[in-house]
Parts: C-alpha cells; sequence; structure tokens
C-alpha cells in the first residue's frame, strides 16, 4: 500500500479554518476568551489563532495584536527557560558529584583531598565555558575527546603537606609462570614470587628470567609506593589503579609487607607518571 502523504501547511490551515468556522457556530464564550478557548480547541499558538480567527471575521484592533504577540512571546520565553532549568536539574543530578568547574569526569581524590580525573580540554570541551554550558555539552554528547599523547603534561603543585612518593624501578621486568624456583637467586632484589595449588609465578628483572620458565610477559616497567603503610590505611592501591584506569593503563600490582609495587607496560609507564603527577603524586627517579 502506498505510504499517505503528509498534508501541507497550508492545507492543514484551510482544513483547521472549515472547522472553526463551524466551532464560532456554536461558540458560547465571551469575546474576551475567545482567542484562549480556539487555541485550546486546535492546539495552535495564540498569534496563530489571531490570524485564523482574523481569516473567520473576528476583528482585533492593533493594539491588540500588538498585546497577542508580547504576550506569545513571553510566554514562548518562559517555556524554554523551564526547559533549560529542567534540564539542567538533570545534568546536575547526573553529574553534579562527578564533575567540577575544572574536571568533567572526577575519578577520585588524593590523601590531602585534591580531585583528579580528566579535565575538560582532555574531554574535549572549552574550559573557558560557563559550568553548566560545559555540563550540558558532556550530557548531549557533542564533543570529541583529544588523545591523550597531544596533552601537554604540566606538572601542577597540589596543597599537601606530605604528598605521596612514588620511587621509579629502573630495571625493565617480566612476569613468568616457572616450574620451580631453582633457577632463579630469591636474594637479588626486585624478585617477587606467587605460588598457588596450581601454579608458580615469578616477577623479577628481565636479566635474571630463569630457563625453566614455561610462560612469560616481559616489557614491564615498576615503581614503589614509598614508605611503610599502615595495614590499616586502605584506598591508595585503589586510588592509583582506578586513575589508570580512566586513561586504559592496566597495572600489575604486588604487595610485600611494608608496601605496594605497581608495574605497568613500558609502552604505557611514562604516561602513567605524568599522570600521577598530576594528581599529586611525588615521583622519584
Amino acid at each position: 500500500m502506498p505510504k499517505k502523504k503528509k498534508p501541507t501547511k497550508e492545507q492543514r490551515r484551510e482544513a483547521r479554518l472549515r472547522k472553526g468556522a463551524q466551532w464560532l457556530t456554536t461558540y458560547q464564550g465571551t469575546p474576551k476568551h475567545m482567542l484562549k478557548h480556539y487555541r485550546e480547541r486546535f492546539h495552535v499558538d495564540a498569534i496563530t489563532a489571531s490570524k485564523d480567527l482574523q481569516a473567520l471575521g473576528v476583528n482585533y484592533t492593533q493594539e491588540q495584536l500588538d498585546t497577542i504577540r508580547r504576550n506569545e512571546e513571553e510566554r514562548i520565553r518562559r517555556k524554554h527557560e523551564e526547559k533549560a532549568r529542567k534540564q539542567q536539574q538533570l545534568y546536575d543530578d547526573l553529574y553534579g558529584d562527578t564533575c567540577d568547574d575544572r574536571f568533567a569526569y572526577i575519578a577520585g581524590y588524593t590523601s590531602g583531598g585534591a580531585p583528579y580525573g580528566t579535565t575538560w580540554e582532555e574531554m574535549g570541551i572549552d574550559p573557558s565555558l560557563p559550568f553548566s554550558e560545559k555540563v550540558m555539552i558532556l550530557g548531549s554528547g557533542d564533543f570529541e575527546p583529544r588523545d591523550l599523547d597531544e596533552i601537554d603534561w604540566d606538572v601542577e603543585e597540589f596543597d599537601e603537606e606530605s604528598p605521596l612518593q612514588l620511587k621509579v624501578i629502573p630495571e625493565s621486568f617480566s612476569i613468568c609462570k616457572v616450574e620451580n624456583y631453582s633457577g632463579i637467586n630469591l636474594d637479588q632484589p626486585f624478585v617477587f614470587t606467587g605460588r598457588t595449588d596450581d601454579e608458580k609465578s615469578l616477577v623479577c628483572p628481565t636479566g635474571l628470567v630463569p630457563e625453566n620458565t614455561i610462560e612469560r610477559a616481559d616489557n614491564w616497567r615498576m615503581f614503589r609506593i614509598c614508605g611503610e603503610l599502615d595495614f590499616s590505611l586502605i584506598g591508595i592501591l585503589a586510588e592509583l589503579s582506578s586513575l589508570l584506569a580512566e586513561f586504559d593503563i592496566g597495572i600489575f600490582a604486588i604487595s610485600t609487607f611494608n608496601t605496594d609495587y605497581v608495574l605497568t607496560k613500558e609502552k604505557d609507564f611514562d604516561k602513567a607518571l605524568k599522570l600521577l603527577a598530576r594528581a599529586g603524586y611525588e615521583i622519584l627517579k
């Protein structure tokens, strides 16, 4: 069956005027409220209703027409303002806890309370725009995130009395699955073992990988969280991993009695250090 053509604007007006002429013959309201009742009956705005009624023989003075126009413009303005207010409230409810004037996405907070995450500029949204406008653009999805490699990674100072220090370990590391530990000198520094009921794993500098290795993943770099961490101190490793995960940087974490060690792939290591420096961590090399 062929699709029925949608009537044109002029055809809709002609049909409305025919019905309007019939409506006028039975209208029992007052002339003062005729415009309002015509609008409600035919679902048109005040200006369109006044034009229709004029075409049907209702006379309006120029002063009345000017008043109708001003009132309609004011109604439309208020309608748009209310729509914008509701939309802004929706975005505030959705994003209010996850962004601020600097960050489009707050991934977390440093131990000193400073937020870190993805800035508006990195997200591809003009940071100089008013906050409400930035949030509305974020909610609409009408933006193009910047390539992480193109960002100017200036390290900023954070107002913290003693920022957490991260010590870079210079070696390149390998993560291995081994037959046993007979081929590795366990007295060497930065040798980590893990044994379960069905495997023996080993993390060590790549130059120390033993011959009895079954599987291995090379090209990992490592940093250490400096200082001895209290067992009651929680959230540091989660904070680090959450921040790096936001930029698609995976980690391999190792915990010892005193502290934590974090490894990333070598291709991501410098990027990870720059992100952590921006988040307020002090990088020691």
